[in-house]
């Protein structure tokens, strides 16, 4: 005899598992939109979190560069006051440069054998145009101003035979460099003895 299974357990079987398998992956599903929600929102908030620190660093920066502008004004006006105190520091070595190097020259020239007719000093440069009995005089009087300490170097400019009151004397022109005396010396303590 045969038998006849007249409900459908398999059908019914694979719609259980179909239904089974629509669940879990229907759980999956929310499962993993559940983690995605929480890292969009722990994103989200780190993303919070670096608006206000960028927010927080520019009104620092903001501060700082008020602070940086009066650091540079401050530093302008230290370079503006250090070139005047060096203004006044020349102008100390120099104030009475003048008046000792016309001294000089008075005490250094011959009043019976040499005659200036013209003494100008500019800055560092320093001409003397006058009479000399012989080249030797006036070769005497190079050496001696040579020998002194504001002259540096003297150099004939010019030097002729001219008749004067019946006699034939030297007309010359010298250039000379005028120098301060001790000058050039903290320059080179400086230069050997480095800080």
């Amino acid at each position: 005899m045969v038998y006849i299974n007249l409900l459908p357990i398999r059908e019914i079987k694979r719609r259980a598992r179909a239904v089974q398998q629509l669940v879990v992956f229907a759980i999956c599903f929310a499962a993993v939109l559940a983690m995605l929600g929480m890292v969009g929102f722990y994103q989200a908030s780190i993303a919070s979190q670096l608006q206000k620190d960028i927010t927080s660093l520019q009104a620092e920066k903001k501060r700082y560069n008020d602070i940086l502008a009066q650091i540079q004004k401050l530093e302008a006006d230290k370079k503006l006051i250090e070139s005047k105190i060096a203004v006044i520091k020349e102008l100390k070595k120099t104030s009475g440069l003048t008046v000792r190097v016309l001294d000089e020259v008075a005490n250094l020239t011959p009043t019976k054998r040499i005659w200036l007719t013209t003494l100008n000093q500019s800055g560092s440069s320093l001409q003397l145009n006058g009479m000399a009995l012989d080249n030797q005089t006036l070769a005497g009087y190079m050496d001696a101003l040579k020998s002194s300490e504001y002259i540096e170097e003297v150099n004939l400019v010019s030097s002729s035979q001219q008749q004067f009151a019946g006699s034939n004397l030297k007309s010359f022109a010298l250039t000379c460099t005028v120098t301060i005396p001790g000058a050039n010396a903290p320059e080179a303590a400086t230069a050997t003895n480095p800080k």
